[in-house]
């Protein structure tokens, strides 16, 4: 497999021209390369830039708008409902965070509820912007369908995605992104692609058989399993009731996925919520007793030929500290996407693997 290894700066500034190619206002583009270039940092590739080929496809075949800003439709002291109007995920959520950010600082509690959005990259971002507020945050968001419940045959709800934050003192913060899926979506379309089979308990066919044929899930209605049975499935219910039933937005069916249906607004709901530790307890005690809990998981004893337990973040943390000076390693699949965008914008001597 090709890599490369990049500087972050030099894909932001990329990026930022890209989607101010694309329509979209520099401040708004420059909130977006940055949490796209972080997940790449942290290593979450898969949702990083290699995803803004395909947004701004959506945004050039009409489905979602560049100028969009959010609208507040409803709002109290500690909570609102913000319309996205179909702008792009990424931003709407990033102001959506600072908007439960803000609530909280005077509220102790905040919380913000999206409808008519699109895919918002990684959840952990934002989570761990409230975080970095001295706080604790919650993201989350439902998606087009694809995920098995169980007992049914083919797909009944999204892959939906939780992430949580919460600082610490000498220890990085604690931050879990997850979807409910035991696989991503993606992991499978690539064994298609591929020609490769996939492992036992990823995926079910149209009759609800567990299968190892990919094109079982990509071309014949099948759908991906939930981590942990009843318990993954319930999970992605509940991101479904707070990220769709109470936005008054798109639910299962309704939603689009953009990669599919680029001509059309995805639907899809966030909800984001930060809690102000410092109102409840002193912020310098939370860190030490967060400290405290950090250091008496990670000195557990440990298994045979186990060198460190990790916490949620933690590994993510350490690779973002260290790319941030030595640079990060893109592989083809991003490369070559973000490569593909430049032609199809006419920016190809804008590439940062130009310098």
């Amino acid at each position: 497999m090709a890599e490369m290894k990049v500087k972050p700066q030099r894909v932001k500034d990329f990026c930022v021209c890209a989607l101010e190619k694309a329509g979209m206002a520099s401040d708004d583009a420059r909130i977006a390369a940055e949490v796209l270039v972080t997940a790449d940092m942290r290593g979450t590739a898969t949702h990083g830039t290699i995803g803004l080929r395909g947004y701004i496809r959506q945004i050039r075949e009409g489905g979602m708008n560049p100028k969009a800003d959010i609208e507040i439709v409803r709002e109290g002291q500690t909570w609102a409902v913000v319309d996205g109007h179909a702008g792009l995920g990424v931003v709407t959520s990033f102001k959506a965070a600072q908007l439960a950010i803000a609530k909280a600082k005077s509220n102790t509690v905040g919380m913000v509820w999206v409808k008519n959005s699109n895919h918002f990259a990684a959840a952990g971002y934002y989570a761990m912007m409230c975080a970095e507020a001295d706080m604790i945050g919650l993201a989350m968001t439902n998606a087009d369908i694809s995920l098995s419940a169980p007992g049914s045959a083919g797909r009944v709800i999204g892959n939906n995605a939780f992430a949580y934050g919460a600082p610490a003192g000498a220890a990085p913060p604690v931050n879990l992104d997850i979807a409910m899926g035991v696989v991503a979506g993606g992991k499978v379309h690539a064994a298609a692609r591929e020609g490769r089979s996939i492992p036992m308990g990823w995926a079910i066919d149209s009759q609800g058989v567990l299968t190892t044929d990919p094109k079982k899930y990509e071309e014949e209605g099948g759908a991906t399993v939930p981590l942990a049975a009843h318990k993954g499935f319930g999970l992605a219910l509940l991101i479904e009731i707070l990220a769709g039933v109470m936005t008054g937005g798109g639910i299962r069916t309704e939603l689009k996925s953009y990669a599919h249906n680029p001509e059309s607004p995805s639907g899809i709901g966030h909800f984001f919520m930060a809690i102000d530790i410092g109102t409840i307890m002193p912020i310098e005690e939370f860190r030490i007793r967060m400290d405290g809990l950090i250091t008496g998981i990670s000195s557990s004893p440990k298994a045979q030929g186990v060198d460190r337990i990790y916490l949620p973040g933690e590994m993510e943390y350490e690779r973002e500290e260290k790319t941030n000076t030595e640079g990060f390693v893109l592989d083809d699949g991003a490369l070559n996407n973000l490569k593909g965008l430049a032609q199809d914008l006419g920016l190809e001597d804008e590439g940062f693997w130009h310098q």
